[in-house]
């Protein structure tokens, strides 16, 4: 899909909803996009989300003839990032690479911690189209004498000394995930906050702790080569780049399910034809063979189960869910 295309699609959909727009709106929508996006990251650059996001960037200028600055804000769990976007211009200038850290978790979180988060996500952002979904690891330093989940359960329930797990942080998926798992496998894993997944890594290879559930790309290379070892999978179905690695319903445990997306919202007061144009842009590439191979399969992602349509239901639920999975290990986070 062209420039031409989307401006001429964005123009239609500028006709039909022009009754609640303002005429500035309805000129923009027509000249959309007349100068560079931003895409922001809320995560450091080189990482996971970097994968996905810089080839979006390189193909999306390409689709709509205006280059597209991949900009890394990271911090507080990706608030930061996600704060940044909801203060700016709702004009479809700046995109944000969301996921579930900031728009479920840390709100469903901020009672806890007391952390507030300084927007209401389900006000503040309006969904354009997810990048890829993602399953998590359980990764284990393969000192631990057990080769699958069930023996791993086994083994935390008779240690004297708690084993620990690690994370990238307070209120980040991994620790809830840990925590949920604490909760149906009955055991009592105690957390160790890292300030991010490669120092978290480096101890796990260490032996300094015991386990953790990740995203499959940081941990793959140490998975591969030995220094790791994955009992589980929480993907509908196994991963590709593992196959031998049970999902964890396969592993005995059915009812553990905690998987993670990457998405791009923008502002919730963008006007709905340049919302519309961004949404057939931004899939145009998600669904090209050049993005999903690239970007989505070869870093450990799943290609998306809803398209840009589903987006925005899909993101209402997540929210709720983990605002009840919070809910449900509350007692082990305070």
């Amino acid at each position: 899909m062209d420039r031409r295309t989307l401006l001429r699609l964005a123009a239609g959909g500028a006709v039909v909803g022009a009754a609640g727009l303002p005429a500035w709106a309805r000129a923009a929508a027509h000249a959309y996009p007349s100068r560079p996006l931003r895409l922001v990251v809320p995560f450091p650059a080189g990482g996971a989300a970097d994968n996905l996001g810089r080839p979006l960037a390189q193909q999306l200028a390409g689709v709509l003839g205006q280059p597209v600055i991949v900009e890394n804000r990271p911090g507080a769990n990706t608030v930061i990032g996600a704060d940044h976007v909801a203060n700016s211009p709702a004009d479809g200038y700046t995109l944000l690479l969301a996921n579930e850290a900031g728009l479920s978790l840390a709100p469903a979180f901020a009672p806890i911690t007391h952390v507030a988060v300084p927007y209401d996500p389900g006000k503040a952002f309006s969904g354009i189209s997810l990048l890829g979904q993602y399953g998590s690891v359980l990764s284990i330093n393969p000192k631990l004498p057990v080769r699958t989940l069930q023996e791993f359960v086994a083994y935390a329930r008779k240690q004297s000394t708690r084993l620990n797990y690690a994370s990238f942080g307070v209120g980040s998926q991994p620790q809830m995930m840990m925590e949920i798992l604490n909760h149906q496998a009955g055991i009592d894993l105690a957390h160790v906050p890292y300030k991010g997944v490669a120092p978290a890594l480096v101890d796990l290879v260490a032996g300094h702790v015991q386990a953790m559930i990740s995203a499959p790309s940081a941990p793959l290379p140490y998975l591969k080569d030995g220094r790791l070892r994955a009992l589980a999978y929480s993907g509908a179905k196994r991963l590709p780049e593992l196959p031998d690695v049970p999902t964890f319903a396969q592993a005995g445990m059915p009812d553990f399910d905690a998987r993670g997306w990457f998405g791009v919202v923008v502002h919730a007061d963008t006007p709905q034809p340049v919302q519309e144009a961004l949404r057939k842009a931004v899939w145009s590439v998600v669904d090209s063979a050049q993005y999903r191979g690239a970007a989505i399969l070869a870093n450990g992602y799943e290609v998306p189960e809803v398209g840009p349509e589903g987006f925005p239901a899909f993101l209402a639920q997540d929210m709720a869910r983990w605002k009840q999975l919070v809910a449900l290990v509350r007692n082990r986070l305070v």
